[in-house]
């Protein structure tokens, strides 16, 4: 195990291989153009029906209701926007690359490339900003080793249930075409480098990253539920820094009161399904929660954690419960139990004198002797402990770190905190993100700074070591107090406006200013004179960059490609064909996941091609073809069978065809989220050197990715 340091932040973007970047490109595009597509169509709707309306937003029945799942279906064609779409097609076309001269990047650009080739795993540390290169062998021992600490194997089935209850689930809600089944999402560690004897004994962090998307729907009803709660209930529950140090400011006579901080033991593992279901109890006095709030919730508890694709299960819950620390509702779920452990604690501490942010507790006392305090702490322990939760806890404190602010009480101030082994890395200016996000980093720590700082001299104290971090990174900004605070900062009104964006990634290395002609194509073809310019123009389209791949993305996708076993059981026979040396390309006719390109050759030398892809064996797509070829009742399968048969009637000769394929690309899966299969294809066609003899026709570019359809829910099937 190889201590490792790249000496700079793992958020820093390293310039990105063309490719690479004109798929993300593509992929933009096609989102934009696709929300472009469903705007002009309820747009035509209403207008044709009652006239145009300024809320056309509004009309689209996809957005209501629906948890934030959007819609699979594509979109229907719109003439207005024929020439846009094509516009903005041939933008990839014509883009022009510069190469970039930049240590910085040079560096990002080696290290990148010692990553790729790496045959180790890099594993990233808990709570530093230290790597460390594993042997695959050696980490799968220890990842096996934590795997089997807390969890047993799982019955077979217990996937195709959970999955079954989401499709019910989903179905009753009419969602069951927009969300997908459970992800098959590997779990992996990190190390704790922190912790005593590391290196003797290394102790790691188990993460399992599989979440069921029903969690959205379970987070949104706990969010409200919480909500209404604490509106109701008053009690102290704080969503971030700035709430603590409001009720900080507002504690009276500091200098005679004393802090009593607690930590709760394995907040999230420790909540059991008795625990949820008092929790919800206590909720259901003050709110409503119906009886389908109440399954989703407990669905969503069921949880299973994937090593070498065999499901898992805690050893210490019947029925697969847990709360995980990255499902989509976890917070939720710890919120809930939070304001339900604050009810309990009213007999023994006064609400407007205690708060929780998730498993860390923060009260005060006030006037209070030694005895009184003692006594206070014990029913804070028993209370804890009823409900069925550890803590740590400290009393008699006159100073608390807490979050990432130190309160101290004998001198009612407070400061920035952050931990000894925290090393303090930024954004390079030199990285490749977009100059408005380097721009805003400087601001956005002098914000942070000084809204955890109760006066300018304690924040002229802090700022030193920030600002040479910041230097370190190339930013030459000078730190300056503001004198705003989070509790004193006046409230600005948020005016909600239909605006789409259009989102580019952004890239150093491009040379065409991609911003000023996409703002040029929405002047060029909305006029006034369009009837569309009402809902598309300057002040209702707008474009903000994104970001490519950062250096931590990287790391991971390496860790999966190494991790990644080949099923050795089914080998894959590059070719079957019982002549070898007719197999149409050449001993490869077996590959899967491919582009291909058919070149037809017509008899008067004119030639064609054709660009498709396969999930599948190349060889299963290769018969449908040739069935298509020489069966008349299958001549609409495809634009090159169609040609097949044109040419064919028009020459009175078969045409010869020819075939290549690509490497292998990965399709669309329900973890990865992306169809680099169907993107390529895109690509392959909007880039075609001579356009004219390309068969493909342009509506392809906005067609909707087959690949993701067997992992709806509506299209799950129990193999049981």
């Amino acid at each position: 195990m190889e201590k490792k340091n790249l000496g700079y932040s793992l958020k820093n973007i390293p310039i990105p291989p063309r490719t690479t970047y004109k798929l993300k490109l593509i992929e933009k595009i096609e989102s934009f153009l696709k929300r472009m597509r469903w705007k002009a169509h309820f747009f035509r709707t209403h207008e044709s029906d009652e006239g145009p309306s300024e809320n056309i937003d509004n009309q689209d029945d996809s957005a209501i209701d629906h948890y934030g799942f959007k819609t699979r279906k594509c979109p229907p064609q719109c003439n207005e926007l024929e020439t846009f779409e094509k516009d903005m097609m041939d933008m990839v076309n014509k883009l022009k690359f510069r190469k970039v001269f930049d240590n910085f990047q040079t560096t990002l650009h080696n290290d990148v490339k010692k990553i790729k080739t790496s045959p180790n795993i890099l594993v990233f540390a808990d709570k530093t900003s230290n790597l460390y290169e594993v042997p695959p062998e050696h980490y799968k021992k220890l990842l096996k080793e934590n795997v089997t600490k807390t969890y047993k194997k799982a019955n077979d089935h217990l996937y195709n249930q959970i999955n079954g209850e989401a499709k019910s689930i989903a179905s009753n809600l009419g969602l069951d075409n927009r969300i997908e089944s459970l992800a098959k999402s590997e779990a992996f560690i990190t190390l704790k480098d922190h912790k005593d004897n590391f290196h003797s004994k290394p102790t790691c962090r188990l993460i399992n990253p599989a979440k069921s998307e029903i969690g959205k729907i379970s987070k949104s009803i706990l969010d409200t539920i919480n909500t209404d709660l604490r509106k109701i209930l008053h009690y102290n529950q704080w969503k971030n820094t700035r709430s603590v140090i409001e009720w900080f400011n507002n504690v009276k006579d500091k200098h005679l009161c004393t802090f009593i901080q607690l930590d709760i033991k394995d907040f999230y593992p420790s909540i059991t399904p008795a625990i949820l279901d008092n929790a919800i109890s206590f909720a259901k006095q003050h709110v409503h929660i119906n009886d389908e709030s109440i399954q989703t919730t407990k669905h969503c508890r069921k949880s299973l954690l994937f090593n070498d694709n065999t499901p898992w299960v805690k050893k210490s819950t019947a029925e697969s419960f847990d709360v995980t620390m990255g499902s989509y509702d976890g917070a939720e779920v710890c919120e809930l139990v939070g304001l339900f452990i604050l009810s309990k604690l009213d007999n023994t501490i006064n609400k407007e004198d205690s708060g929780l942010y998730r498993d860390d507790g923060l009260f005060i006392l006030r006037k209070t002797n030694g005895k009184q305090t003692d006594a206070i702490r014990k029913r804070i322990i028993q209370t804890f402990k009823d409900l069925g939760f550890q803590i740590d806890i400290q009393c008699h404190l006159k100073q608390v770190n807490f979050l990432d602010v130190t309160f101290n009480l004998s001198t009612a101030t407070y400061h920035p905190f952050k931990k000894e082994n925290d090393k303090l890395l930024y954004i390079n200016t030199s990285s490749n993100h977009p100059p408005t996000v380097i721009n805003q980093i400087p601001k956005s720590i002098g914000k942070r700074l000084s809204d955890n700082s109760s006066n300018e001299r304690i924040f002229d104290d802090t700022k030193p070591e920030y600002q040479n971090a910041l230097k370190n990174s190339g930013h030459p900004s000078n730190l300056s107090y503001s004198n705003h605070h989070p509790n004193t900062r006046p409230q600005t009104r948020t005016r909600k406006r239909q605006i789409i964006w259009f989102n580019p990634p952004f890239n150093k290395s491009v040379q065409t200013n991609i911003g000023r002609i996409f703002l040029h194509l929405i002047e060029k073809n909305f006029p006034k004179s369009n009837r569309l310019h009402k809902i598309f123009n300057k002040n209702t389209v707008k474009l903000s960059y994104s970001c490519t791949e950062n250096i931590q993305q990287i790391i991971k996708k390496h860790n999966k490609r190494i991790m990644k076993q080949p099923d050795n059981t089914q080998p894959t026979i590059p070719c079957n064909c019982r002549n070898k040396t007719q197999c149409p390309l050449q001993g490869s006719c077996n590959t899967q996941s491919v582009i291909y390109n058919a070149t037809v050759t017509t008899p008067t030398l004119d030639t064609k091609t054709y660009i498709g892809l396969t999930e599948g064996p190349w060889k299963q797509r290769y018969s449908q073809h040739k069935l298509s070829f020489n069966n008349h009742k299958y001549e609409q399968t495809t634009t090159l069978s169609k040609f097949i048969w044109n040419t064919k009637r028009q020459t009175g000769k078969t045409p010869e065809v020819s075939w290549s394929i690509s490497k292998p690309i990965s399709s669309y899966t329900n973890t990865s989220k992306r169809c680099l299969l169907c993107l390529s294809e895109k690509l392959s066609i909007v880039t075609f050197k001579h356009p004219t003899q390309l068969l493909n026709k342009r509506s392809e570019l906005l067609s909707k990715c087959r690949h993701e359809n067997k992992f709806l829910l509506r299209n799950f099937k129990s193999k049981d």
